[in-house]
């Protein structure tokens, strides 16, 4: 996660009722692809490819780069991810930056980092970039919520354990598959994605 360049391409078939062939998604974690299969209820298959990824503190920035790198490697719609999460203590770091955070500090360091503070409260923002004919378009999920006070729950992956949605009480691993769903970030994303598909599919 120091070095997050090299990726896994998912070709999604799901998309094909949109009038797309295909549309490749780019993730550096295969756990996001086979959680992206379980949102969209369709099975993904996976091809390997390399993509460099920009340090910015705009989310945005680093899609809208990933996607048009990755079309420049496909020459075919391409689907891109990026995961923030924005402590208010720390005045929105980490941010983008969150995959360093992790690989330094880990979950717990994370949550220690906040202790001295007041609050806790964060902000977690997914964005999918997809990137057709050059042309990328963002979709974003976010989510208020807070950080727990040390890690829990076994299920999921990166800050799973220790972001805890806004009205609730459960860090996100610590749900089961259908509160996940219900407070999923990748949900909101997909979402909107699904609907700009439907509405341009006459002139994708």
């Amino acid at each position: 996660m120091s070095t997050p360049c090299s990726g896994i391409g998912v070709v999604i078939s799901f998309f094909r009722r949109y009038s797309l062939q295909t549309i490749t998604f780019i993730t550096s974690h295969p756990k996001k692809a086979k959680e992206l299969s379980w949102h969209l209820n369709h099975p993904i298959e996976y091809l390997e490819l390399d993509l460099p990824e920009i340090q910015s503190l705009d989310p945005h920035a680093i899609v809208h780069a990933k996607a048009l790198a990755a079309y420049e490697h496909a020459k075919s719609p391409v689907l891109v991810e990026d995961f923030s999460l924005s402590l208010e203590a720390l005045g929105g770091l980490p941010g983008p930056l969150i995959k360093w955070f992790l690989a330094e500090l880990g979950p717990v360091g994370i949550c220690r980092l906040l202790d001295a503070y007041s609050t806790r409260k964060a902000t977690a923002k997914t964005c999918f970039a997809l990137c057709i004919k050059g042309t990328v378009h963002i979709f974003d999920g976010d989510m208020e919520g807070r950080v727990a006070t040390s890690p829990r729950g076994k299920a999921g992956y990166g800050t799973d354990g220790i972001f805890i949605p806004a009205g609730w009480e459960k860090t996100w691993a610590e749900m089961n598959k259908e509160e996940q769903n219900k407070t999923s970030l990748r949900r909101i994303g997909l979402k909107k994605l699904e609907r700009y598909l439907a509405d341009t599919a006459d002139s994708l």
